[in-house]
């Protein structure tokens, strides 16, 4: 017998109007097992869930909707699955994490930094101070202009003995620094990045050009007499 979609839909909105949750929840099940397509019910099918304190089938109702959307582009609409999943299971680093991609694919920079924020503290918790730092990184190339965030990485890739990562966090925060006049911290970054890799380029290059602009070159030619000393010692 084919599957009449009409007539469950009907007797799932009866049972539905009359408060019998258990009942409609059947008969919309039905609905979405014929029709995979049918999203408008498998939402309602998961509200139903929730009401009834089934949280788990709840979530997988609306991760399938999530997962449409997401594979569709439709940002907006997976990101309201996503909440939905969110008040279920607050805190979750999973759902934060899509959500944080799905904020950022928006150009949502604040409410995206606050999603990955929760991966970040999850892994940091469980230890996982290698993952915790991937996140910082997201984190930092949302806000390019961030030098706090990019100290922050950097300092986190000192305790890891991450040197070179270190040291091209500074140069990243000291480049700001420098872009916007703020040269003494351009320095300091730039020091530290020196401090921990002797001939990096870019931070010499930055220290250089901050030093031209604060009337300052002898200092910077110091420095670079420094480096090629080290480099003779090193041959």
């Amino acid at each position: 017998m084919a599957f009449d979609k009409a007539k469950v839909l009907k007797a799932a909105e009866k049972f539905l109007s009359q408060g019998k949750i258990n009942a409609a929840i059947k008969e919309y099940r039905q609905i979405v097992d014929n029709d995979a397509d049918d999203l408008t019910t498998l939402n309602m099918l998961g509200d139903l869930y929730v009401r009834s304190g089934k949280k788990q089938e709840a979530v997988s109702c609306f991760e399938r909707i999530a997962e449409h959307y997401g594979a569709q582009e439709f940002h907006l609409k997976a990101i309201a699955m996503y909440k939905k999943i969110e008040r279920i299971r607050t805190g979750d680093p999973i759902i934060a994490l899509k959500l944080a991609e799905l904020y950022a694919a928006q150009g949502l920079v604040h409410d995206a930094r606050s999603q990955y924020l929760v991966v970040a503290d999850n892994y940091t918790r469980a230890g996982d101070n290698h993952r915790a730092l991937e996140i910082l990184h997201k984190i930092a190339d949302l806000d390019p202009n961030n030098t706090e965030i990019r100290l922050k990485l950097a300092d986190g890739y000192i305790k890891e003995n991450m040197r070179h990562e270190a040291a091209a966090a500074f140069v990243q925060a000291a480049n700001r620094f420098h872009q916007t006049g703020v040269h003494d911290k351009a320095l300091d970054a730039y020091n530290n990045a020196l401090k921990l890799v002797r001939d990096d380029r870019e931070a010499l290059r930055g220290m250089l050009e901050t030093h031209i602009a604060r009337g300052t070159a002898d200092e910077a030619a110091e420095v670079l007499e420094r480096v090629v000393e080290g480099r003779e010692d090193d041959n």
